[in-house]
């Protein structure tokens, strides 16, 4: 009879034990489908490309581009001032790179570009965009913040303040 006392505890508890784990682990697996759901989501939602205006610290325009987050997580962009301005900046390639959903309607991007002279690459720009969206709207605005590094540096570690842009914009579609 003791034995059969002691194995009934015994089971009980090993039961008890295995029951709290699976509950943990389903309420695991539903808070991490949830956020899998979510930021399906924000890349359904978000996913296209959008034509945006660049505003500067002074609050005066700056130009405008064309920024595209694809289903697969690229990003690129082509900016109307990338020929450069005379004595201001040099000329730079079009912009490349991933981003992600930070938010329901919020992502993340960052890209790099080539700064050119006549002389061949003179640095590599890193821009790191922070964005939301009005889907009801197709409008989007953020940030932009601007980082230069020289040819041979690594853009992708360390900051280096340069300055910071801010920008709003429409999706565009088809008609």
């Amino acid at each position: 009879m003791r034995i059969f006392k002691t194995f009934t505890t015994l089971t009980v508890g090993v039961l008890s034990v295995l029951s709290i784990s699976t509950v943990m682990n389903l309420h695991k697996a539903n808070a991490q489908a949830a956020a899998d759901n979510e930021q399906a989501l924000c890349r359904k939602s978000v996913t296209g490309t959008y034509l945006i205006t660049l505003t500067n610290a002074s609050g005066n325009f700056a130009s405008r581009s064309l920024i595209t987050l694809t289903a697969e997580g690229n990003f690129i962009f082509n900016d109307s001032n990338q020929g450069g301005i005379s004595g201001i900046f040099n000329p730079f390639t079009t912009g490349q790179g991933t981003w992600k959903c930070t938010g329901k309607k919020e992502v993340a991007a960052r890209a790099l570009d080539f700064s050119l002279s006549d002389q061949g690459g003179t640095g590599i720009a890193r821009n790191d965009y922070k964005a939301t969206f009005n889907t009801r709207t197709n409008t989007v605005t953020g940030t932009i913040n601007l980082q230069f590094f020289d040819l041979q540096a690594d853009p992708l570690e360390g900051d280096i303040q340069s300055g910071t842009i801010t920008f709003t914009g429409q999706r565009v579609t088809a008609k």
